[in-house]
């Protein structure tokens, strides 16, 4: 009977051990739970309010009066082409911070005069553009207007007035472009020449001020060439009066064309 008695007072006291444990248990995984889920809502919470804080602050940015473009600041600003400037700059207002620069610069580069820009953002409200301008070179004259053309033959304008300081190039469209070519030999001859042109077969033309001949000098040395024949010159027995043109294509020659009175030039 004791016997009985205990083993059964032992089951009840193993079940109700086993049935506490689980119960401790089962309350630590519901706590665990519970803290688990306040953590998360409290960095959630705070996750919210940093991108509303964000959010807030790019508004602010976006939309403050002194973040907005202003003025433009030139530097070197073009000569031919400032209206059409003023037109693109101001198609390009509004924030500074989110101003396409790129864009900007596309666009400028799309004016013949300029040849590049740098644009940087001075904040908070100035945009400062430095330009590398193309400068007039040649002239060319047509249809009751004066081309101007830097020294790569592109067109910058055109004016009514003929300008000064310019390399006059007579003939047509092709001549303008073969004549650009020759741009860095006829620098050093640029206050002296009266015209340049570009005639097959002879090539260049150059026509010096106060120079009665006409020098057809080849692809380069065009100084070195024209100087050499000035000083032979000077030891001509002939009439230099006559000297039509000067041929000096081939190095270290030089050929003459005379004007024939009587049956114009030969």
């Amino acid at each position: 009977m004791k016997n009985s008695m205990g083993g059964s007072l032992k089951f009840e006291a193993e079940f109700f051990r086993k049935n506490n444990n689980l119960t401790v248990a089962r309350e630590k995984k519901i706590h665990f739970i519970q803290v688990r889920t306040v953590h998360v809502l409290l960095l959630l919470s705070i996750a919210l309010l940093a991108v509303l804080t964000v959010y807030k602050a790019a508004n602010f940015l976006l939309t403050c009066d002194a973040l907005q473009v202003h003025s433009f600041r030139l530097r070197n600003q073009p000569v031919f082409a400032k209206e059409r400037i003023a037109g693109i700059l101001r198609r390009f207002g509004g924030n500074i911070l989110t101003l396409d620069l790129e864009d900007l610069h596309t666009q400028l580069l799309q004016v013949p005069e300029i040849e590049n820009a740098s644009i940087r953002r001075i904040l908070p409200d100035t945009v400062e553009i430095l330009f590398r301008l193309r400068r007039p070179f040649y002239q060319h004259y047509a249809d009751g207007m004066y081309r101007l053309l830097d020294a790569d033959g592109v067109d910058l304008s055109a004016q009514r007035q003929m300008p000064f300081g310019l390399i006059p190039v007579r003939g047509g469209n092709v001549a303008v472009s073969a004549v650009a070519v020759f741009s860095r030999e006829l620098q050093p001859l640029r206050d002296k020449i009266e015209y340049v042109a570009y005639n097959e077969p002879y090539g260049m033309e150059v026509k010096l001020r106060d120079v009665p001949e006409i020098f057809y000098p080849g692809d380069n040395d065009f100084v070195r060439k024209i100087n050499r024949y000035f000083k032979i010159k000077k030891r001509l027995t002939l009439n230099i009066a006559a000297i039509r043109c000067v041929d000096l294509r081939i190095a270290g020659r030089i050929y003459f064309e005379y004007l024939d009175e009587q049956r114009g030039n030969s």
